[in-house]
């Protein structure tokens, strides 16, 4: 017998489904700035999307367990918290550079993304600086949980009504017995006989 937790879970998806659209909101965002020594950068965090595309949420309802996960391409950890160092193919930086429309050099100005000279150079300084000092952490996903965890305090009002519609099914799974509509217990009591 196992009870009967509707409001619960509807909650609990809910919530989670709040945390991938704010995600994916943060993903987007064009004004988040990351102060770099060279220069500042105010840009999304996104340029292929491909991180965005990612995130999902896994369920797994039975009657027992309820468990859901929200999932996505592992590097969006690695941006969220940064690293110390980070190895990325040229390649990739270039293709990065060129989804990254507007993409500024240290000067400001907006790169021609036909010089692929000027795109190979910086590519190659680009993985050059990521594998001396990392990727700069973004917080992006950090500050939503930091944010998001204190509506689960809230979680209190769904599971006293999963207990309120369900209060015969957790009587008897507390050791009650009902006959007609009355519950009981029994009870023991249980004395101390002291022997001297």
């Amino acid at each position: 017998m196992s009870f009967k937790l509707e409001n619960t879970k509807r909650y609990l998806k809910e919530y989670t489904q709040s945390l991938l659209d704010i995600s994916v909101k943060e993903l987007n965002r064009k004004d988040r700035v990351r102060n770099y020594s060279s220069q500042s950068v105010t840009s999304s965090i996104t340029a292929s999307g491909k991180l965005k595309d990612s995130l999902n949420i896994t369920e797994k309802d039975t009657d027992t367990v309820l468990q859901l996960n929200l999932k996505g391409n592992a590097y969006g950890e690695q941006i969220d918290e940064g690293t110390k160092s980070t190895s990325v193919s040229k390649g990739k930086l270039i293709q990065w550079i060129k989804n990254k429309n507007g993409f500024k050099d240290l000067n400001g100005k907006i790169v021609d993304l036909n010089d692929t000279e000027k795109i190979d150079r910086i590519a190659g300084l680009i993985s050059k600086s990521l594998k001396l000092k990392g990727i700069k952490p973004t917080n992006f996903l950090t500050d939503i949980i930091n944010s998001k965890i204190k509506e689960l305090k809230n979680i209190e009002a769904p599971i006293e009504l999963d207990i309120e519609s369900d209060i015969d099914n957790v009587l008897l799974k507390l050791g009650y017995k009902k006959t007609n509509n009355t519950f009981t217990i029994e009870t023991k009591t249980i004395s101390n006989v002291n022997n001297n």
